[in-house]
């Protein structure tokens, strides 16, 4: 048997595509008719990744299980914003407000898959603003998305890049939102490191309300913090600065005497801590910016503010793995 597999697979009637590593006993499973959603990786049978009841419910609820692609991250305040002298109005998806964009829970088209020992097992999508007029027609721009999640010595990654094929200048804001999951009864064994130097005060809305300062969450993060201490919801979310460089936060699972290494690359300075009410699950969201950054007026380089300009490419990748202790 090869070591790596790709399989057809279906959940509730809607095509799947596992990624297996047999080796390393390690399963990803992607459904790309939900926003390309990651929404189980499975390591010596623990589940790493939370997953919801049924599809219906991660169609409905698509930022609350799996891995989210966000775009933009976190809420943009009354769903607008202003960016080179163009006001953009986007669907008021949270009234008032607009959360985390629409790629979580659109179509993507696979235009590859495949297993082999010098690349493991890949899947890698495709979605074009240009080909979707409803959303082209509050981001006029033609932003092109084509993201891989590959598995391979036990390592799951995600790498990625956004060109921009159109001809004005665009605002880009791009995140994460992987829900790690913990056993029921287990948060107190569950242990959180990041490497934030700096927590952003919120508005009772959860914007910002003032630039970012060392706090001790930020210092009992640096050293491993309890998912039990974290706070809880509402306020349960918490918006960081990171180290400068490549980004490396771990969950140490006691109970399993496991521990999972993400590793973010240098593309994404602002880091949300959110503790998830609704299931047994803490993210770790990596992102390009503040949200609502565009809103905002705190300098670039501590907010994150970016732009892609006509014939640029963003690019990126992260990655998971899971270290026995």
């Amino acid at each position: 048997m090869s070591q790596y597999e790709v399989i057809h697979s279906e959940w509730e009637g809607e095509s799947t595509l596992q990624l297996v590593d047999h080796q390393n006993e390690a399963v990803a499973e992607i459904i790309p008719a939900v926003g390309l959603h990651l929404f189980r990786f499975d390591v010596r049978n623990h589940s790493y990744i939370a997953k919801p009841d049924d599809l219906s419910e991660l169609r409905v609820n698509s930022s609350r299980y799996g891995v989210p692609i966000l775009f933009p991250p976190g809420r943009v305040k009354e769903a607008a914003f202003t960016f080179g002298g163009r006001e953009y109005r986007l669907p008021k998806n949270r009234e008032p407000d607009h959360a985390h964009g629409q790629l979580r829970e659109r179509p993507w088209k696979v235009v590859a898959s495949g297993a082999d020992a010098a690349g493991g097992a890949y899947v890698s999508a495709e979605f074009d603003i240009a080909e979707t007029p409803d959303m082209l027609a509050y981001f006029p721009h033609a932003a092109c998305f084509r993201f891989t999640y590959r598995l391979q010595d036990g390592t799951l990654s995600l790498s990625g890049e956004i060109a921009n094929r159109g001809g004005d200048t665009m605002p880009l804001s791009l995140g994460f939102h992987p829900y790690f999951a913990f056993a029921e009864g287990e948060a107190d064994h569950v242990r959180v490191t990041i490497p934030a130097v700096a927590e952003w005060p919120l508005t009772a809305g959860g914007f910002a309300s003032g630039e970012p300062e060392p706090t001790v969450l930020t210092a009992s993060l640096q050293q491993g913090a309890k998912v039990s201490s974290l706070p809880g919801y509402p306020g349960g979310s918490q918006l960081l600065s990171v180290a400068s460089g490549s980004q490396v936060c771990e969950i140490e699972y006691e109970v399993r005497n496991t521990k999972l290494i993400f590793e973010m690359g240098d593309k994404f300075p602002i880091h949300v801590l959110f503790t998830a009410p609704w299931t047994n699950a803490v993210s770790l969201e990596p992102y390009t910016s503040i949200m609502n950054v565009f809103n905002e007026s705190y300098p670039a380089e501590i907010s994150g503010a970016r732009s892609l300009e006509s014939g640029e490419t963003f690019t990126f990748k992260w990655a998971i793995h899971i270290e026995s202790k």
